[in-house]
């Protein structure tokens, strides 16, 4: 609205008389992979001796006020608060309700007591006319003036403190708050060559909403799931611009239950940016390319499949964190497809969704039924894999069973996954099809 944007130049002078600079920081960031943060910072403050007001600028937006930790020798601490009641046009009038403002409209300039707003409307009293109230439309105003900035509202979020301090002088004060709005995910990039090996390549994208800035800070990423209470937060932030950023690889730790990934150096993380960083550089690795058929009622599509083994035998052997695997073909360069990749510990197979087969069709039909006991039944299944490839093809024929289940007659050999699962690995020669019957019989 043009009288919000009036109000960029009253912001300007506002923002110039409340910052307050941060001084030296030191400042390290887990960032976990389910939406939050830990920020740890140390600080140089000047200290006075006695009782003291500590104002700490440069804070997220979307902190958990009760996360907040502060400590440092040489003082007690008496009170924290966490103020993000932050300048915006809205909470600026809400604080002049009642109390008179002036606003231009139509090059006329005007004043009367604020009564109420909305998203639409301004609600004036008049001042000359006792009683006269009029209704303008926000979309009108050129300006509106306040005279002053009310209390209680700040520029950007801050932790104010109380504490006394025994000495005076520079000293450490250690910051360490939780926060939504920083997060990251793994990207993997896999060139397919077409056969039994790729090329894969794996980035991290850190994502910054916070709210906040860090200047040089050591970033640590933590894969795995972490419990925690959901946090109180301050106002949110929402992305306009990004901007990509590749810095060296980064190395792996382990942590507990979960896995650290340290960037090799600091870096600053901009408010509103996203950046890149390596996990792994680009290595060879043996695949597996397969194809997947499990039949439901409403769908019936044949999977393209690519996996590996995450060992060294393939040329990896390293802990991969959940994330996105995009495939390409290594010659023409062509997009294959995208899917969310799971995390896989190192000596575990991976597996990765290309799409649906275009070559390769197959249909499954129940040929027989019989009732062999009170509770017992006997189905008999056919199911046919055609291949359209110039090429032999692997395909896995996945099957659910209910009840208490025994196959008494078959066409291939199968393995049995779990109690309900089943799959039937088989190869089916180029321009022709492969039939495969069982006999299941069940009972509840």
């Amino acid at each position: 609205m043009n009288f919000r944007a009036v109000l960029i130049a009253v912001f300007v002078v506002l923002i110039s008389i409340a910052w307050v600079q941060a001084g030296q920081r030191s400042i390290a960031i887990n960032i976990y992979n389910d939406g939050f943060s830990q920020v740890t910072e140390t600080r140089q403050v000047e200290m006075a001796n006695g009782l003291i007001n500590l104002k700490l600028h440069d804070i997220a937006e979307k902190i958990d006020p009760g996360s907040i930790s502060l400590s440092g020798d040489g003082f007690e601490i008496r009170t924290v608060d966490y103020r993000y009641d932050l300048v915006s046009a809205d909470r600026l009038l809400r604080k002049y309700i009642g109390q008179e403002i002036e606003f231009k409209k139509d090059d006329s300039l005007y004043s009367g007591s604020l009564i109420n707003f909305d998203e639409d409307y301004l609600y004036i009293a008049s001042n000359d006319k006792p009683g006269s109230v009029s209704i303008f439309e926000r979309d009108d105003f050129k300006h509106v003036g306040l005279p002053k900035l009310s209390e209680g509202l700040v520029t950007r979020p801050m932790v104010n403190a109380t504490v006394h301090s025994s000495v005076s002088g520079k000293q450490d004060v250690k910051l360490s708050y939780l926060t939504t709005g920083l997060g990251w995910q793994a990207e993997y990039h896999l060139a397919y060559n077409g056969k039994n090996s790729a090329e894969i390549t794996a980035w991290i994208n850190l994502d910054n909403q916070c709210g906040a800035a860090f200047p040089e800070a050591e970033i640590i990423l933590i894969a795995g799931q972490v419990e925690r209470e959901e946090a109180t937060a301050g106002p949110s932030t929402m992305a306009e611009g990004r901007e990509a950023y590749r810095p060296r690889k980064s190395s792996l730790e382990p942590l507990v239950d979960y896995h650290r990934y340290k960037l090799p150096f600091e870096t600053t993380l901009g408010e509103m940016e996203t950046k890149q960083a390596v996990l792994f550089e680009q290595q060879t690795i043996e695949v597996e390319r397969y194809y997947k058929y499990e039949w439901s009622e409403t769908k019936s599509d044949v999977k393209s499949i690519i996996s590996f083994a995450n060992d060294s035998d393939t040329g990896l052997g390293k802990p991969m964190p959940s994330g996105r695997m995009s495939i390409y073909d290594r010659e023409s360069g062509a997009f294959l497809g995208s899917g969310k990749f799971e995390s896989t510990p190192a000596g575990e197979e991976a597996e990765i969704f290309l799409g649906t087969a275009f070559d390769i069709k197959a249909e499954r039909k129940r040929i027989d039924h019989k009732k062999i006991g009170r509770n017992k039944n006997s189905d008999s299944f056919e199911i046919i894999i055609r291949n359209h490839k110039s090429e032999k093809a692997k395909v896995i024929v996945c099957e659910e069973i209910y009840g208490y289940w025994e196959i008494t007659e078959k066409s291939d050999d199968f393995t049995k996954e779990d109690f309900q699962n089943i799959e039937f690995e088989v190869y089916v020669e180029p321009g022709r099809e492969k039939v495969i019957t069982y006999t299941v019989e069940y009972s509840y």
